[in-house]
């Protein structure tokens, strides 16, 4: 009977507990029951089974006030420019195992044993993706202030990323000339 008695009342605290902290613990509440053999055992019962649960918060969406026509203007003037400048350095640097192919707004840059990036315009959220070997997923806005595409999580700018990572996997210094997106039309 005791056992029942503190099973209620840590079920009531365990719900309290959810009610205050529903993030830490993610809509579940702890209840004991009793085992065949008398010892107490944990079980976890969702409070709300409708509602998912997430180990990191939703992202935090920032809607671009930059207009379409000029989003689709800044995006090519830089997919073109990356492309003309990558295919130049690649000739430049002459292994026959990298190449560059840009085809539907998705530029493949393809550096042999050293990975793959694969860089692409996002219209729908006016942003331009890139998947790096080295640094892996980001998202890229355009920034007035800085005239260039930002990623906002770190405040880095694509051009920089791109002329370091490069820099470092082709072992020379390397300037894809990115920056200054507004000036250049595609």
């Amino acid at each position: 009977m005791l056992a029942i008695k503190q099973s209620s009342r840590l079920a009531a605290r365990s719900s309290q507990a959810a009610k205050r902290a529903p993030l830490q613990l993610c809509f579940l509440r702890a209840m004991h029951s009793l085992h065949e053999r008398g010892r107490p055992r944990l079980i976890m019962a969702t409070m709300n089974p409708s509602k998912r649960c997430f180990a990191t918060p939703p992202p935090q969406v920032k809607h671009s006030d930059l207009p379409v026509h000029l989003y689709h203007q800044y995006a090519d003037a830089t997919m073109d420019t990356m492309l003309e400048s990558l295919e130049n350095l690649l000739d430049e640097v002459g292994d026959p195992d990298s190449e560059v192919e840009y085809s539907s707004g998705v530029l493949t840059l393809k550096l042999g044993s050293k990975g793959t990036y694969v860089i692409n315009k996002q219209p729908p959220n006016k942003q331009i993706w890139l998947s790096s070997p080295f640094s892996g997923p980001k998202r890229y806005d355009y920034v007035e202030e800085q005239d260039d595409w930002v990623y906002l999580r770190d405040g880095r700018s694509l051009s920089d990323l791109l002329n370091q990572e490069l820099s470092d996997a082709l072992g020379r210094d390397v300037d894809l000339g990115l920056a200054g997106v507004s000036s250049r039309q595609s």
